[in-house]
């Protein structure tokens, strides 16, 4: 084939043009639909749809063009028009003008859409919706730390808990600064007591930059040597001793701060810089029982001794923030994991609202308040707060973690797991973020639920919900070991109750799966999932009305997780139920609401 006289007999057939024609009006299609689409609340199909058949259509289209023309006289076939004569002069110029309108129309859109909505401007968005997404926190690049627990020069059970205790606080202080992303306790933790190599540490944690040290305490003054190291060179950004008296051990987070803002060379704000001296203790044995607290480990045990030394440190201080803090996100996982109490999430509630009268900008206390409103069906309470937190640190974990978990309390699924995994890439192993597990399994997605188990320490928890996913993929014989390993480390909390359900609707004992998740309902937990749980496990024993009663109470709580409900096939046995229906409907109409919100 002559490639020029194939060329030139496209041409001649206008298939050139008409393919330009059909992609201008294929745009207009596309950017009108997305305008008009969502106004109605059009599933995403839709669009998809749509775009589907525009791109069908493209190739159907010049095919068409090849074999006809538009004539004054009608369609005909291109062999039957002289070309040479008036008609096709007469036909070019029509098509050309139709071009020529085409491009106009598409000139005069994209102006109007510059014009409506410039760059930088959101104005239509904000006021259309109150939207929470925040801006990527990885646009800009920002240096990552991890405080390693510091080691106690001359060890003593009376003074080793201020390693861990020491390396927290100074973490608390650095959260603030936005060009800085700080590891969490929870990551740092397993370093504690331990000979630490900081180059194989801060590879582990993924970190650029490791601060660690050692201190020793005689009589009552704590004597610091810290050491800030960059990981991928094994420099020695600065080392320094520090000396404080202990009744002044408050200055030490405030000092050791301060110097890795000039170690690193980054600049701050005022405003930030402010907020790490915003909490300071007047009693030091206040503060010594506050630090003895946030060394326990966070399990049943280790929260009932620390809800022991925080409320001794309030008794001595009632003025710092950070006690009312500890003690409310302390009670409040005692209450869901350990000792059931449907009051005490309440108690929580009033001992955040404490701290954050004390420090309006405490971003631990923001963040627990922010998820005990999302179970608690205040869930734009919960996005007013989130925003507080980001527009105090755009880079906080906590921050991320939290819009996550409001993301999936209200079906946003997908969006949810981007949140939070973005949270645990910003703080690996914070145990909190633990929670990310029933994300993916809401999404549908079992084997990421339980391979993401493996991020995190092994606890009942962890074994519990990698006992779940396994279990939901159909390995029950493996289920039924991750869940025994759960219930042998706490044969009496409420995770027990729900697992020996569902090992006894796998064994077939319908009866004492009922018992169990009566059990498990008699707790009356605050919490809306939970709710949701045990309608699931409910209906999975095939008891239809006790997971139709849950399920009202899992969506008048605020758990409206409508496409999780839908895909859930604990609740199959219901799918004809009108009862249930109409439940599920009140869900829907929950979630496209907050959809329609916030997105």
């Amino acid at each position: 084939m002559n490639l020029k006289k194939y060329i030139s007999e496209l041409k001649r057939r206008h298939v050139f043009k008409a393919g330009i024609a059909y992609l201008i009006v294929a745009w207009v299609i596309t950017e009108v639909a997305s305008v008009v689409l969502p106004a109605f609340n059009a599933p995403a199909y839709f669009m998809k749809t749509l775009l589907f058949i525009l791109i069908i259509g493209f190739p159907i289209n010049l095919v068409i063009a090849w074999i006809y023309d538009i004539t004054p006289e009608g369609i005909k076939k291109t062999e039957e028009i002289d070309q040479k004569g008036l008609k096709s002069i007469q036909k070019n110029s029509r098509i050309n003008k139709v071009i020529i309108a085409s491009l106009s129309v598409v000139v005069v859109l994209l102006l109007f859409k510059i014009l409506w909505n410039p760059p930088g401007n959101k104005a239509e968005k904000t006021e259309s919706r109150e939207n929470i997404e925040p801006a990527d926190a990885h646009k800009k690049t920002i240096d990552i730390i991890a405080v390693l627990p510091f080691s106690n020069t001359r060890p003593d059970s009376e003074t080793d808990y201020l390693g861990f205790a020491i390396a927290d606080q100074i973490i608390g202080s650095l959260i603030y600064l936005k060009n800085i992303s700080v590891r969490p306790s929870g990551s740092i933790r397993k370093y504690e007591k331990q000979t630490i190599d900081p180059i194989i540490a801060g590879y582990d944690l993924k970190v650029d930059y490791v601060l660690i040290g050692n201190y020793l305490m005689e009589a009552d003054i704590i004597r610091l040597n810290i050491e800030l190291i960059k990981v991928n060179t094994n420099e020695m950004i600065w080392r320094e001793p520090i000396e404080v008296d202990f009744n002044n051990a408050f200055e030490l987070q405030d000092i050791v701060a301060q110097k890795v803002v000039k170690g690193l060379n980054v600049q701050f704000t005022q405003k930030e810089l402010n907020r790490i001296k915003k909490d300071i203790p007047v009693n030091p044995l206040a503060y010594e029982y506050y630090l003895r607290s946030i060394s326990y480990p966070l399990s049943n045990e280790g929260d009932q001794l620390a809800i022991k030394m925080l409320n001794k440190s309030i008794e001595l201080d009632s003025g710092y923030a950070p006690a009312y803090n500890q003690l409310g996100d302390r009670i409040h996982r005692l209450s869901i994991y350990g000792l059931p109490n449907p009051e005490e999430p309440k108690r929580a509630e009033n001992l955040y609202l404490k701290a954050l009268s004390l420090n309006e900008e405490l971003i631990g206390a923001l963040s627990n308040l922010a998820m005990l409103y999302t179970e608690t069906a205040r869930i734009g309470e919960a996005v007013d707060i989130v925003r507080k937190m980001l527009d105090i640190n755009l880079n906080n974990a906590e921050a991320h973690f939290s819009l996550g978990y409001i993301y999936r309390y209200a079906g946003m699924n997908t969006e949810a797991i981007l949140e939070m995994e973005k949270a645990v890439s910003l703080a690996p192993e914070n145990s909190t973020f633990r929670s990310i597990i029933i994300t993916y399994l809401w999404a549908g997605d079992y084997e990421k639920a339980f391979e993401a188990g493996r991020m995190f320490k092994e606890s009942p928890f962890i074994f519990s919900y990698q006992g779940q996913a396994l279990f939901r993929q159909g390995n029950q014989k493996q289920a039924v070991e991750y869940m025994d390993k759960a219930i042998s480390l706490e044969p009496d909390g409420a995770m027990a109750l729900i697992l020996n359900g569902i090992k006894a609707s796998i064994k077939g004992n319908k009866k004492e799966g009922l018992a169990a998740m009566l059990k498990f309902e008699e707790l009356n937990l605050a919490d809306a999932e939970a709710w949701y749980f045990n309608s699931g496990y409910y209906g999975l024993l095939g008891d239809n009305e006790s997971c139709i009663r849950c399920l009202q109470k899992a969506v008048d709580k605020g758990f409206f997780n409508y496409p999780c409900m839908v895909n859930d096939f604990f609740l199959d046995s219901l799918r004809d139920d009108p009862e249930f229906q109409e439940i599920l409907e009140e869900a829907k109409e929950k979630h496209l609401a907050f959809k329609t919100r916030f997105f």
